[in-house]
Formats: C-alpha cells, structure tokens, sequence
C-alpha cells in the first residue's frame, strides 16, 4: 500500500500542488489525468524518487519513502513514456542488466527471471532482438519487464499509451490488468480517458481535485 500524507510541491512562486493526500491499497490500479502542465509527472517522478518534495511524506509497505530526490533503492518501478531501452543491448539484457548490477544477482539467475517475465509478456520471441527491432508496444512491455526485475513494491507509469496504436494500446492494457491480477500496485499518469478508464480502479483528476494554494 502506497499512502501519500500532507504531500507540497512549487517551483518558486508557482504551487504544483499542496498538502496532498492519498492513499493506493495493495494491488489497485490508481490513474492519474488531467491537462498537460497541470503537475501529473511531477507527482510521478516525486513518488519515483526522481524529484525532491517540499513537504509531506510518502509510505510504501510501512516503510518511508525517501523524498529527497535521490533515492537509491528501486522500491518504484518507473516505465517511462519513451521506454529508456538502452539500444545498444537485447531485449534480455536490457531486462537482466540492473538486477546483476544493482541487487547483484547471479548471471544466471538474473537470466531466469528475465526469461520468466519476458515470457510471461508474450515477448519469449523477442529476447535476443534489439530495441530497433521492436515496435512500441513490444517495447513498452519491455520497460515493464525491466521495471519488474527489480521486484519493486509498487509500479508507475508516465504516459504509457502515447505514441502507441490502437492494438498496442490494448496490449498495454492487458498487460495492466494481469499486473493487477497477480496483485502489483499501479500508478499510471495519462491524458488518456478511454485507457484510464479500462484499466484503474480509481481516477484522479489532477486538474480539478488536487489544492494548489
């Protein structure tokens, strides 16, 4: 369970948002919409880790989130809206490279999890291509696997259907659904309404629910 207490925001004179409250249960799918520029991937990536807050407090699992923008851990899966493959690298190594590197799990053992979640994916196909050779579905789930090999407790995502066709989009939602099914919170930013929609349990509206000061 993600729980959000008393959470601020601002860039100078302009408040992102203020005293923000929340709370996401174990395995729910919370979506987060609203305009662009109204502050949806700056909660993002404050939940990720990867901006500071001003104020609040973040608790993941009964355990305090660092909000100083430079967390270590990878307690937040984070897929991003342009995937952040690293090209040079197949699909496999791009999924197995951070468990090795980071939590230091053996080749082989990395190895297995990758094929797992791969698999799982429906990419068993695709394990030894290269970003390239994907399309933008193929590797939007490759950033999820990747995000998942970490064995975060929760996941976020920034805009995960942009770019992406319709079947793509479907695949995307499919693979929220299973997510949510084997019980991985979600938090998903999209200016989409339909995907929001088919895939969250609860919709915030940035725009109109969060108190900017």
């Amino acid at each position: 369970m993600l729980k959000i207490e008393n959470l601020s925001k601002s860039y100078g004179n302009r408040t992102i948002f203020k005293n923000l409250n929340l709370t996401l249960p174990a395995g729910e799918v919370l979506a987060i919409v609203g305009p662009s520029g109204i502050g949806k991937t700056t909660f993002l990536k404050i939940v990720a880790g990867l901006l500071p807050a001003d104020e609040g407090q973040m608790i993941l699992d009964d355990q305090p989130l660092d909000l100083s923008g430079h967390r270590k851990d990878a307690r937040v899966g984070v897929i991003f809206q342009d995937f952040n493959l690293f090209p040079q690298y197949s699909v496999l190594k791009n999924v197995t490279l951070a468990p090795q590197t980071v939590k230091h799990l053996r080749p082989q053992t990395a190895q297995a999890l990758g094929e797992q979640l791969l698999s799982g994916l429906g990419l068993a196909a695709q394990m030894h291509q290269y970003p390239f050779q994907l399309s933008g579905g193929q590797k939007q789930r490759v950033a999820i696997a990747r995000a998942l090999a970490m064995q975060p407790g929760m996941l976020a995502y920034d805009e995960p259907t942009s770019g992406l066709d319709a079947e793509s989009t479907q695949r995307v939602i499919d693979v929220i659904l299973q997510l949510k099914e084997q019980g991985t919170t979600q938090l998903v930013v999209t200016h989409d309404l339909p995907f929001a929609k088919a895939i969250a349990d609860r919709t915030l509206d940035f725009g109109n629910e969060v108190e900017r000061g």
